[in-house]
């Protein structure tokens, strides 16, 4: 075994030239390979993932030795490169082990890179010659920065100090994207003294600038808003369904003014596309909730996008509580979901405990917002229904003034009311009794002539069933993640709590 392991982590990469590629990394600096190559630089690329822990060990090595090469401004490049991981988590990867060099996800090809390289175990670290050669295959294991050094420096890679003048930056972060108004965050660093920005369609910004003869950064400096610090601005007044740039450039002590920065943000269109965009998002309970498997099953989907400490979306939340409780909590032929923009998971724990809500909630860390603008939702609250065949039967059941608002709706799609079958546990009221609840290693049931017993999660979903033999029956409940259950035996719909 020991043999086969050794054996397994060499040459893990088995070509023996280099495959061109282009790639965004996870902070929007796009990587073409063969130009850095052309330029007479080698590069060095670490194919990782953020929960590896070899990558993880292996990763403070890595960084010490790009320090050492003169930070990817002299004779070796430094990259990573994910076969799984999303910008997001590259992007928390990156702050926790300091990478400043280029780390790329799967959202810009990673996994299809890795695979071009044949990349069979993490980490490989590899290194290309200009010539395009790939010179190391393999270089593993990495106890430290010395022995990424002694492999490099054969090849004439000289070591350098990452001497280079400090320069403003400013960074472009879209918080929200509406019908007319988008919201953004700017963020200067250290050496930034002030920075300017506006936003403007492609048109937009070349007419302004011809006019007054500028170039982009001097205009923004003599016509933009201005900025010292983080903040936060609301671009109102747009055109629906537009696609706008935000521009922004920093400027030093001396008003000495750097790169211009951008982010594309497109404005939401005044209606909704007839067909529902596919999606998927984690609820509080961490359950994945994707919106075609559920429709594929046949159910017609409810959902509630709102915002977190809005009265307007306060007040439809004991209507669609109610409605959710008429049509059978999720368990036959209608699925209530909420998706929250701008609460995180804590907010919409409390918000979900205030109006009593037991249907899935996706919030802003769950993915809501990203969900929201992709749909795209201009306003809130706005309670959608859509039909099993992905079509949208209502864009936005509004004004939403009482239950029978949402029944007549539900009930017009072909929804049809039920009864949940959910009561409080007593021991004293049932044929059939579960403790302790909530359970963390084990659940206990009891009852006369159990027989089958199913088990189903917060989604609806089954996930066990057991055959009873007797009146009592133990069920170990570690291998179910926390959240809430329900158990069905017979005729009785029981609910219990998973919390490890």
């Amino acid at each position: 075994m020991a043999i086969s392991l050794s054996l397994g982590l060499k040459a893990q990469c088995s070509i023996s030239q280099a495959i061109d590629f282009t790639a965004t990394d996870c902070h929007g600096t796009e990587i073409h390979l063969f130009d850095i190559l052309d330029s007479g630089q080698y590069v060095l690329i670490d194919f990782f993932f953020t929960t590896c822990s070899p990558c993880q060990q292996a990763a403070p090595k890595i960084v010490t030795s790009y320090y050492s090469f003169g930070c990817n401004m002299h004779d070796v490049y430094y990259m990573e490169i994910s076969d799984r991981d999303s910008n997001a988590l590259c992007q928390t990867w990156t702050a926790n082990y300091g990478i400043e060099y280029p780390t790329i996800g799967i959202e810009s090809g990673g996994n299809n890179i890795c695979t071009q390289y044949h990349i069979g175990a993490f980490p490989t670290v590899i290194l290309i010659a200009p010539d395009r050669s790939i010179v190391l295959q393999d270089l593993y294991p990495v106890p430290d920065a010395q022995t990424v050094i002694n492999a490099l420096t054969p090849f004439g890679i000289e070591l350098h100090d990452c001497t280079v003048a400090p320069e403003p930056g400013v960074t472009i972060a879209v918080d929200q994207v509406l019908e007319t108004e988008v919201t953004a965050i700017f963020k200067p660093n250290e050496y930034c003294a002030t920075y300017y920005y506006t936003i403007a369609t492609s048109e937009e910004i070349h007419q302004w600038t011809a006019t007054v003869g500028m170039e982009i950064p001097e205009y923004l400096q003599n016509y933009g808003f201005s900025g010292e610090y983080v903040i936060t601005h609301s671009f109102t007044d747009l055109e629906p369904g537009t696609e706008y740039i935000i521009f922004a450039v920093p400027a030093d002590a001396q008003n000495t003014l750097g790169e211009v920065v951008q982010e594309t943000v497109i404005t939401s269109g005044s209606g909704f596309i007839e067909i529902i965009a596919d999606f998927t998002g984690t609820d509080l309970n961490g359950n994945s909730i994707n919106l075609y498997r559920i429709l594929d099953e046949g159910k017609t989907v409810l959902i509630n996008f709102f915002l977190v400490g809005d009265q307007l979306s306060a007040n439809p939340m004991p209507f669609i509580t109610e409605s959710y409780q008429l049509f059978g909590c999720n368990q036959n032929d209608v699925f209530f979901m909420g998706i929250c923009s701008n609460g995180h998971d804590d907010e919409c724990l409390t918000w979900m405990e205030e109006y009593g809500v037991d249907y899935p909630i996706i919030s802003r860390d769950g993915g809501g917002n990203d969900i929201a603008q992709a749909i795209p939702v201009g306003f809130y609250p706005t309670v959608m229904i859509i039909n099993p065949d992905h079509t949208i039967a209502i864009k936005d059941l509004y004004p939403l003034v009482n239950t029978q608002t949402i029944v007549n709706a539900l009930e017009q799609a072909g929804c049809e009311q039920h009864d949940c079958n959910l009561t409080s546990i007593d021991e004293n009221s049932f044929a059939v009794s579960i403790f302790p609840n909530p359970a963390n290693e084990s659940l206990t049931l009891k009852g006369e002539r159990i027989g089958t017993v199913n088990i189903y999660n917060a989604l609806g979903q089954k996930v066990e069933t057991i055959s009873a033999e007797g009146s009592e029956l133990n069920i170990a409940t570690t291998k179910y993640p926390n959240g809430v259950y329900f158990i069905k035996v017979n005729e009785t719909s029981l609910q219990f709590i998973v919390i490890h």
